[in-house]
């Protein structure tokens, strides 16, 4: 199921704890309620995953930080999905579908799917 995402906030923290995210992207619904947390890890840090039944938290590496800013800077509109099974847990960051070379487009390619909130 995805969830449009309506704004976010860039956490860039510091210190020296270790298996510890010091740069974090909070995710915002609708209602300005926190959706989910992206988590960014420096490469081979061990991951403790939080325990939070609130939100989601999806965990990327540090070097995937500049890519994800970029898509929620200048795409619209953005949706975040995330699945737990017996497999595991997973997350996905993904646009609506737009033609290419056409600019934005405001529509969704998954109407069905969307979460009012």
């Amino acid at each position: 199921m995805y969830t449009e995402i309506k704004s976010y906030r860039i956490f860039l923290d510091s210190g020296s704890q270790k298996n510890r995210s010091f740069t974090t992207i909070n995710l915002y619904d609708t209602r300005d309620e926190v959706l989910g947390v992206l988590q960014f890890f420096e490469e081979g840090t061990k991951i403790v995953e939080p325990i939070d039944f609130d939100r989601f938290y999806i965990q990327y590496p540090i070097s995937k930080f500049s890519y994800i800013v970029d898509i929620l800077r200048n795409e619209k509109p953005i949706f975040v999905g995330y699945w737990e099974n017996k497999y595991g847990k997973y997350g996905r960051i993904c646009t609506g579908k737009e033609p290419v070379g056409e600019g934005e487009l405001h529509a969704s390619i998954f109407n069905s799917q969307v979460v009012k909130t």
